[in-house]
């Protein structure tokens, strides 16, 4: 209610609270009875469209962090986002986040969401028509057992049977005549696809098959017609079959961690597609291969999002010069050259610099330098504009990040979360200081590290200072940094940081703020008790005293990766 500015709404609000009936609803049925008062938000949510946005949060399980992408792209293969523009979608797609996290529909979790447990439950007797019906809604997400067969009623419309890591899901009762539109099997172990029958769910518009062990591609998805969205990530597939072009309503297909290839022609006929994401893995895709792809790419009207993955220099070259088709997520893997180099003629690309919102360079034992340079006059072409997320994982000898003509503020003006992951080569990261937009910088195993950020590089470097702060910055995670003493050796404030997380940084016997930059909006300190007892902070004990509120022992369990995000 606190978005409520009329008398006559909050009157509205007491009436519509009276009605519902609490008195009249028996003890037993306390749920049913806290459900009413918690549907008067989902009652007054603005429209039916974020109303059935909110319903599908429940497919996932209890106290599970929800990707904001992963509810987006959901969202947008239940045809629940319909703008023309994929960036507009995803832009829609997040307010309506940011909207159920206001009325506390969603919690925010870290750079996701969550769903209370009750606010979950009230949502799957919703869609049940409010306990009236049992199997419109099955969700047995983190709660299936292999021995039980589910119930599936010609009345159907969504079933999540994810995260069970189950090798056989058991359906009865199965009719082809079903309604189900929503089918989400991810995170499971299976390896045989015949025994889901899935040719009977004929009105199937959503397939999540990820993260499963199948080998052979289910050849019976190819006769679901109206699918717009599959996702087949994270299996060991062999290959794609020709029969994948019936497919003529799919409009997002994601592959993640997957080393197929697609039969000639088959992606031209997939006259609805819209989002192709093959990035994220450890295969590449040379220059053979990839001019096939785009090709077939460019026959579809509606294509806006590619995900590929490269790896050497040539491939690297060619792909910045020539590429055609609009590329949303970038990603350098096994890289077999000394120095990845982000030129001119990359940013010049409009295909890339205005489209990526994802660049993730990994697993290269050859890389020692990044560099971004500009070999071009004109400065101002040297930007990627809508960039949010960029990792570097896995990459050994990596020593540093260089900037040639370049400042990082104006290449990543966007630049929301930056993580380096096992780079323990890696001495520095003092160009991050002028990044104006970060929310969340992660420096993880990378053990060469003594200080961050050094003054006297930025100096050498060139690049011009323009702020003593990082205003948005909200998580510093430092984790595994062996040699790291400090953050920097000059002042730094952090008006926006809520959370600080250190592990196993022995040495680093200094917060990065002190009494007089104290960060105001500061929710929690991470670390281990031996760590927090050897911190040695300036002034005096005082501060560390008033700060103890903040301080929580970091259990041995806390670690996330940042996925990359499609924004």
């Amino acid at each position: 209610m606190h978005d409520k500015m009329d008398p006559s709404e909050w009157e509205q609000a007491i009436v519509s609270l009276k009605n519902a009936r609490l008195n009249d609803v028996e003890f037993s049925c306390v749920n049913r009875s806290v459900f009413h008062i918690l549907k008067f938000s989902y009652d007054s949510l603005k429209s039916d469209t974020l109303r059935q946005c909110f319903l599908h949060c429940s497919l996932w399980p209890e106290d599970f962090n929800i990707g904001k992408d992963a509810l987006v792209m959901l969202w947008l293969g239940l045809g629940l986002i319909n703008e023309p523009n994929i960036q507009s979608a995803y832009n829609v797609g997040y307010s309506y986040i940011r909207r159920l996290q206001v009325v506390c529909l969603l919690e925010i979790h870290d750079d996701d969401s969550r769903m209370h447990d009750l606010i979950r439950d009230m949502a799957i007797w919703i869609a049940n028509n409010q306990g009236e019906d049992t199997n419109k809604w099955i969700v047995h997400a983190g709660t299936y057992t292999e021995s039980k067969e589910i119930q599936i009623s010609s009345d159907t419309k969504a079933l999540s049977v994810m995260n069970n890591g189950a090798k056989r899901i058991l359906f009865s009762t199965i009719c082809s005549s079903t309604k189900l539109s929503t089918l989400v099997l991810s995170h499971n172990s299976l390896i045989d696809s015949k025994t889901l029958q899935l040719e009977l769910f004929s009105k199937l518009t959503v397939l999540d098959l990820s993260i499963n062990r199948l080998e052979d591609f289910p050849v019976e998805i190819c006769k679901l017609v109206h699918l717009q969205f599959l996702n087949l990530s994270g299996n060991p597939l062999k290959s794609l079959p020709v029969e994948l072009g019936s497919l003529i309503n799919l409009k997002y297909l994601i592959l993640w961690y997957t080393n197929c290839t697609f039969p000639n022609k088959v992606l031209s006929k997939l006259k609805a597609l819209r989002v192709l994401d093959l990035s994220i893995g450890h295969k590449a895709y040379n220059l053979d291969i990839f001019p096939t792809i785009e090709k077939d790419l460019q026959l579809l009207p509606h294509f806006q999002a590619l995900g590929i993955i490269i790896s050497s220099k040539i491939t690297f070259s060619r792909f910045s010069q020539t590429v055609s088709v609009p590329v949303r997520w970038f990603d350098v893997c096994k890289y077999n050259e000394s120095c990845l180099s982000f030129s001119s003629c990359f940013f010049e690309n409009s295909h890339l610099g205005s489209n990526i919102v994802s660049i993730h360079i990994s697993h290269s034992d050859d890389i020692e330098c990044v560099k971004f340079e500009n070999e071009s006059e004109n400065q101002s072409i040297c930007h990627l504009g809508r960039l949010e997320c960029l990792f570097f994982r896995w990459i050994r000898n990596m020593k540093k990040v260089i900037w040639k003509g370049l400042d990082p503020k104006d290449v990543f003006p966007r630049l929301q979360i930056l993580e380096f992951n096992f780079c323990p080569s890696l001495t520095s990261i003092s160009w991050v200081v002028n990044l104006p937009r970060i929310r969340i910088l992660a420096v993880r195993h990378c053990t060469s590290i003594k200080q961050l950020i050094r003054m006297d590089e930025l100096k050498d470097s060139g690049i011009h200072m323009s702020q003593l702060c990082f205003p948005f910055l909200t998580e510093m995670d430092l984790r595994y940094g062996d040699e790291l003493e400090i953050i920097s050796d000059f002042m730094i404030s952090f008006p926006a940081l809520e959370y600080l997380l250190v592990d196993n940084c022995d040495k680093l016997k200094n917060l990065p703020f002190k009494p007089s930059n104290h960060p105001e909006k500061l929710k929690l300190i991470k670390g281990s008790q031996e760590w927090w007892n050897n911190l040695e902070l300036e002034d005096n004990d005082s501060y560390k005293f008033s700060l103890q509120p903040f301080f929580e022992k970091l259990s041995s369990s806390h670690f996330r990766y940042y996925e990359k995000s499609s924004s």
